[in-house]
């Protein structure tokens, strides 16, 4: 069983969207609820911090540099360096009750953001956009609950998508060409009362679809053909989503959860809202960035 690493301290609410920037040799990832970018550099254990003005759902790399975040009243550039967010286009138009949740971008630089309700997880006041490098927004589906699980198969023929609500994470034949995806078919169904709940989604370079479920405390690699190939349990019982990086793209690096845990769960599991690191035998599937 591979070793579970912990690099980071404690307590984030809702850690998400790991991405991992080979440039810099480091992780970047959020606290949606705890409105905050983080920046940890694995080789050192530091992380640096910086506050966002509202709920902050994912972060992706940026061709021109700098990241994407997504917010709650529309998408901005992040730059680390000057710490100046650079407004770039609304997703929803307001007033809204939603906020942003998982987002990926895919070969071609646009990116896929999903958003779901900011109050009531039962209302499906959520949907899915494509943005497209011009900043053009497309509304691809509606009446989500949580979408989560996005990724591409490694010929990025194919695409997978949950609203995790559902319990069943469906796949799309995907024209990178067009950003057109068809479908869909069922791919993985799953309990959350009992399993835990598919949440964030990475994809190794042999079609292994990686996905943090949240709530069963466990990594799992689910192959092609929808079945479960392996499990790693982790220290905490709410993993979010992993995501591969280091320098053989060979680890995962797993964001996490506190929100919602009692005093005796946060007794048991003291490093749970932290960044943990998983080394692993199968190399990650590349993650693009925004290309707007």
């Amino acid at each position: 069983m591979p070793d579970v690493r912990c690099l980071t301290a404690p307590g984030a609410a809702l850690g998400e969207s790991p991405v991992w920037s080979a440039i810099e040799g480091c992780v970047y990832w959020v606290d949606i609820t705890g409105r905050k970018l983080h920046r940890t550099t694995p080789a050192t254990a530091e992380t640096q911090s910086w506050a966002m003005p509202g709920l902050i759902g994912m972060c992706a790399l940026r061709r021109v540099g700098g990241l994407v975040v997504a917010l709650a009243d529309g998408l901005y550039g992040f730059d680390p360096e000057s710490e100046a967010l650079d407004y770039l286009t609304q997703l929803e138009a307001p007033p809204h009750e939603n906020r942003p949740n998982d987002g990926k971008c895919d070969a071609a630089g646009r990116l896929w953001v999903g958003t779901m309700n900011a109050a009531e997880k039962n209302l499906a006041s959520g949907s899915l956009y494509r943005v497209d490098p011009d900043l053009t927004v497309t509304e691809i589906e509606s009446t989500l609950g949580i979408p989560n699980g996005l990724a591409w198969s490694p010929d990025d023929r194919t695409m997978y998508h949950t609203d995790t609500r559902a319990g069943v994470v469906r796949s799309w034949a995907f024209d990178v060409a067009s950003g057109q995806r068809t479908g869909p078919t069922d791919f993985f169904t799953f309990d959350r009362a009992v399993s835990g709940a598919v949440d964030g989604a990475a994809m190794d370079c042999q079609g292994g679809y990686w996905a943090a479920l949240y709530g069963g405390g466990k990594l799992i690699r689910v192959l092609p053909d929808g079945v479960i190939e392996r499990e790693i349990p982790l220290p905490v019982s709410q993993p979010t989503m992993p995501a591969f990086g280091g320098a053989d793209m060979k680890t995962l690096f797993v964001t996490s959860a506190s929100q919602n845990l009692d005093p005796a769960a946060l007794k048991a599991q003291p490093e749970a809202g932290a960044l943990f690191a998983v080394d692993v035998d199968i190399a990650g599937h590349a993650v693009h960035a925004f290309a707007g």
